[in-house]
């Protein structure tokens, strides 16, 4: 089995957030977070980072939908509109072309669950590169859990004392920042699943220059 260290990054630097969130509010509750770390410390401090990371990525996937819901969807299915600034107009119609040669449906089919797309990356990483695609995904996943992180760490704040709701709204634009570069993250994963797709078995590498009008990875 392949080790996949960023998968686990992940998950502990999110909870790890509201760990700290938690250990300055309620010292009492975890008093290891505020002492020096012995072994044994720094390890059960792992394990609860580990679980309380799980079960805030598990707010992250509501937390997306609500975003997505207001953003018309999940990128991936913005080439099923009439226009998009995910594609350029010639790739939406290289896509359409592609689409109906491999799997006889057009573009508008994207829109209709995420099975179709499955099907477009798992043929990207048999035949093509997907190292950018996983590089995207991995750091929307990311900022997805610290977005839920801090916006938790705000509601703990006014838990412990209202009064201090100016700190809380600081907590809250800082999941609103991190909330924005899992947008970010999102659109270019939704891209590069494209561009890549596009690029393989002789239908042409996509234009760079294309690519490079439609913004940075970062």
């Amino acid at each position: 089995m392949k080790f996949d260290a960023y998968e686990y990054v992940g998950v502990i630097v999110p909870g790890s957030v509201v760990l700290v969130a938690c250990s300055t509010l309620y010292p009492n509750a975890l008093p290891m977070m505020t002492s020096t770390l012995s072994v044994g410390d720094l390890g059960l401090t792992l394990i609860l980072a580990f679980v309380a990371g799980h079960l805030l990525q598990a707010g992250g996937n509501v937390w997306e939908s609500i975003i997505w819901w207001f953003a018309g969807g999940m990128p991936t299915s913005w080439p099923a509109k009439t226009t998009t600034g995910l594609l350029s107009e010639s790739q939406l119609l290289r896509l359409d072309e592609r689409l109906r040669h491999d799997f006889g449906c057009g573009r508008d089919k994207v829109d209709s669950g995420r099975g179709l797309i499955r099907e477009i990356v798992v043929r990207v990483r048999q035949d093509g590169d997907a190292d950018r695609i996983d590089k995207f995904n991995r750091n929307y996943g990311l900022m997805r859990g610290i977005a839920v992180a801090f916006i938790v760490s705000a509601g703990l704040v006014l838990l412990q004392d209202r009064s201090l709701w100016p700190e809380a709204v600081g907590v809250v634009v800082i999941a609103g920042i991190a909330t924005y570069r899992m947008i970010r993250f999102g659109i270019h994963y939704a891209r590069e699943v494209y561009a890549e797709y596009l690029s393989l078995g002789g239908t042409g590498a996509v234009d760079d220059t294309e690519l490079n009008d439609q913004g940075s990875s970062t």
